[in-house]
């Protein structure tokens, strides 16, 4: 078993609004993604600077460090309070995140710290990855050293990478972390989707 967190701390400054509460199938997406992945896990959490708006969901609310260190810090607040030894750490602007992506990474985990998919560029999706809690003396010491990239601690971690020749026998189109930063990207996955 592993936890999930969901990270909702962006300032959504190119969307102009909360992308956790955009309208995904008639309700919220925070909601949508929360039901979702707790059918593969009983210990969700969601990880925001401001608790005040997603009080009532289904998910345990921690606050972002504060004063706020970017999405490294959110990851570091999650994998501190999850109750599994793995967590799946995903941004809540990914509307079409789908869990069965995360058991077969779950699957994939062997001898690593973390599990992490390349897309066809072959750069990594720190915010679609499983990690291991024992990250968090990595992720301290980027974060002391004020590195915030996602992946700045991954040089002191094991890191198994996903590459596209193995994820796309379970997402042929790399769906499940594909994510959505402005009014456009969300009307053309609306469309695409027919809505």
């Amino acid at each position: 078993m592993y936890s999930v967190v969901i990270l909702a701390g962006g300032q959504s400054r190119r969307m102009g609004r909360s992308k956790a509460f955009l309208d995904w199938k008639g309700r919220p997406l925070i909601v949508d993604l929360i039901d979702r992945f707790r059918s593969i896990s009983d210990d969700v959490i969601l990880i925001a600077p401001d608790l005040k708006p997603f009080q009532g969901l289904s998910a345990r609310l921690v606050p972002d460090p504060s004063p706020p260190v970017g999405p490294l810090g959110g990851l570091w607040s999650g994998l501190l309070s999850a109750c599994y030894e793995w967590a799946f750490a995903m941004a809540c602007d990914m509307p079409l995140a789908d869990p069965r992506v995360v058991e077969w990474m779950f699957e994939q985990r062997e001898e690593a710290d973390a599990v992490v998919l390349l897309d066809d560029q072959g750069r990594p999706e720190p915010l679609h990855a499983l990690y291991r809690v024992s990250c968090l003396n990595a992720i301290a010491s980027a974060l002391a050293c004020r590195q915030r990239a996602m992946f700045a601690f991954y040089p002191a971690i094991h890191v198994r990478y996903l590459p596209p020749s193995a994820w796309r026998t379970v997402d042929p189109e790399g769906r499940s972390w594909r994510n959505i930063n402005t009014p456009r990207d969300w009307r053309r996955l609306l469309k695409e989707m027919g809505g």
